[in-house]
């Protein structure tokens, strides 16, 4: 970057704040929407956090909800991305904020870098391009729903578009490495971007060479496939896991009972929302789903279509059938290929089509910043075109900030700070089931209670097939809550008492009346009943037949990693350990001697013990997750000396 370009980055860094602007008067607008930023990140961060404050280690299982689920495969964790450590120097809500507001900037100098070294534009027409993606509808669509990852998954887009031209042209190991670099945080941000940024790549890619430098296509062809093995060796930590993990998930659910979004009502709700999404502003603006908000603004469609009218005519083919590939899968269910997607597996475990939406927007970028390239060059265009620039950015900056100044959606029915006190009072080890999931994940972190319910976007399917048991209530469909959002109205839930004992709760909270006999009524906050269970067993426990017997075994100590059983007592071999059964849990009896962990009949975790067993050491230690350790160190380590090598020579 020359130090000209360096003078663009406080403009960019300027816009990117003005952008930011709504957000960062009213915080709530981003922080209290109760989507997936609150129920689920914003935990998630605080979690991690403060176990690596507290517990010196990263945490690989969360404790918080869903009776334990792992983190370490879990595509959303964010565990190894690393501008996340953002959030052990700030407290979690002004990190948000503060990281995607730079997360967007480092996205609007990608696109700059790349106008300028990828496809040779001026300066004006790459700041403008530049500009339009730090503005664009989109992210603000993003934000309001809380999407985290596909938010900071938009900074390194750009980059991977420059390098993949880069090595196409000039073929480096230096463009490999930045290929790889920016390719895995898309991964560690979000599965389905990483997944078309990868096929956009080599679809980028190909193109170029066939295009323009086919005769360097040996080199180029070999530094691209070393940028594909770096990322493969930088995801490797957590990517093994991940194909160890997700087939035992609910994921499958969705070849078995497809649910693809957004559900269109007519072409012409697409059309206006694309084409003149401004006439909705003072009408059904507010109603429009964040996946259907796909407008890009019209000034910037009109700049695109001229662009379009001068671009090469190869270009013109790639680019309109790409365009439509993506336009027909973001129909969905107005698609006249929507019947034979859905017999496609890929396509029903995207679930949300518009996902591939990101690809029109770098096609319209690309093509606006072309058409300014172009015009700009004659001079008596200029003034005409600056002022249309200028509308472009005031129209993206008014359907941004209409979006993001969407009214706050109506709070659910949620437990007062008393009822939190109440349960924070008991000392003991316990769960606590709420049966409209009155206790955020959010509360339940801050107040390090453990949860029955939980939203989350992979589920255990062992656990999936328990909680019925659980709650009381069944489904057979994918969700992403369990138990599903309104199922306690619908079906008026009435939980097994027994069943929850087994799994380690304690309280039971309802908006109702519960009829089950060993539930005992403590008090009523409010609306809510909090009720005992009376067959509350502990979190730990040795499987006995006689009942008069304490059975207890005590918990000595307790991470998300490691959990330690007093096991002195040995009234049986048989220990039963009241957390979710998963791959990559080991038991040691006295810290040493390895044994198996079983799965129990009710998904919960057995060792058999001897006799002479004072204690058990529950290790989650997966061996993907080794091998995947060494091989993203040697990459690391690999990459480290090539730079190192690069920068003294």
């Amino acid at each position: 970057m020359t130090k000209s370009q360096f003078l663009i980055a406080p403009y960019l860094l300027l816009l990117t704040i003005l952008f930011y602007l709504p957000l960062i008067v009213k915080p709530n607008l981003l922080l209290n929407r109760g989507n997936d930023l609150q129920q689920y990140f914003w935990p998630l961060f605080y979690y991690t956090q403060q176990n690596i404050l507290i517990n010196h280690s990263l945490p690989l299982w969360n404790n918080l909800f869903l009776s334990g689920t792992p983190l370490l495969p879990d595509p959303q964790s964010f565990l190894f991305y690393l501008p996340n450590l953002l959030f052990l120097l700030t407290p979690i809500d002004p990190g948000i904020l503060l990281s995607l507001l730079l997360h967007t900037f480092i996205g609007g100098l990608g696109i700059y870098l790349a106008g300028r070294q990828a496809f040779n534009f001026s300066k004006i027409a790459s700041i403008f391009m530049a500009s339009l993606y730090i503005l664009a509808p989109r992210l603000a669509g993003y934000l309001e729903a809380g999407h985290f990852g596909l938010v900071v998954s938009l900074a390194w887009l750009p980059f991977i578009l420059l390098s993949t031209i880069k090595i196409a042209k000039k073929p480096t190991i230096f463009w490999s490495i930045v290929l790889a670099l920016t390719l895995s945080q898309v991964y560690y941000t979000h599965t389905i971007t990483f997944i078309v940024a990868s096929i956009s790549s080599l679809g980028i890619f190909l193109s170029t060479i066939f295009s323009n430098h086919f005769k360097k296509w040996p080199a180029a062809l070999t530094f691209f496939i070393l940028g594909g093995i770096l990322t493969f060796g930088l995801m490797a930590i957590t990517f093994l896991p991940q194909l160890e993990w997700t087939p035992g998930t609910t994921r499958s659910l969705l070849l078995t009972s497809p649910q693809t979004y957004p559900e269109w009502s007519s072409l012409k709700e697409i059309l206006q929302i694309i084409f003149y999404p401004a006439s909705l502003i003072n009408g059904a603006f507010d109603s429009i789903d964040t996946e259907k908000w796909l407008s890009v603004g019209l000034i910037p469609l009109i700049l695109a279509a001229l662009g379009f009218l001068k671009i090469n005519r190869r270009l013109q083919i790639i680019l309109a059938i790409t365009t439509l590939a993506v336009t027909l899968l973001a129909l969905n269910n107005l698609s006249p290929l929507y019947p034979l997607l859905l017999s496609q597996d890929w396509y029903k475990m995207v679930r949300v089509s518009t996902r591939f939406w990101i690809v029109a927007v770098f096609i319209v970028i690309f093509l606006t910043g072309f058409a300014v390239d172009q015009l700009f060059k004659q001079k008596s265009y200029h003034k005409l075109l600056i002022i249309v620039m200028t509308l472009a950015l005031i129209e993206s900056l008014t359907l941004s900030w209409a979006y993001l100044f969407k009214p706050l959606p109506p709070q659910k029915q949620l437990v007062t700070p008393k009822v939190l006190q109440f349960l924070k009072a008991d000392s003991e080890k316990f769960r606590v089931f709420c049966i409209n999931r009155c206790i955020t994940q959010k509360d339940a972190a801050l107040n390090n209670l453990e949860l029955i319910e939980g939203y989350s976007t992979l589920q255990q399917l062992n656990y999936f097939k328990q909680s019925w048991q659980l709650t009381g209530g069944y489904w057979d469909y994918y969700t992403l809550a369990i138990p599903p959002i309104g199922l306690e109205s619908l079906q008026k839930l009435q939980p097994d008492a027994i069943s929850l004992g087994k799994f380690n709760t304690k309280y039971i909270i309802s908006p109702y009346q519960l009829t089950n006999k060993n539930f005992l009524l403590q008090k009523k906050i409010n609306e809510f009943f909090i009720y005992q269970n009376l067959l509350f067993l502990p979190r730990a426990y040795f499987r006995a037949s006689k009942e008069d017997i304490d059975i207890k075994a005590p918990v000595i100590f307790f991470s998300p990693n490691h959990i330690r059983i007093d096991t002195s007592k040995n009234i049986s071999n048989q220990l039963i350990l009241a957390e979710v059964y998963s791959v990559g849990w080991k038991a040691y009896l006295n810290g040493q001697e390895e044994v198996k962990v079983e799965q129990t009949p009710v998904a919960l975790r057995q060792v058999t013990i001897k006799p002479d067993t004072t204690f058990v050491d529950f290790k989650y230690q997966s061996e993907s997750f080794k091998i995947g350790s060494i091989i993203t160190s040697i990459t690391v380590l690999s990459m480290g000396m090539i730079l190192l090598k690069k920068v003294r020579s």
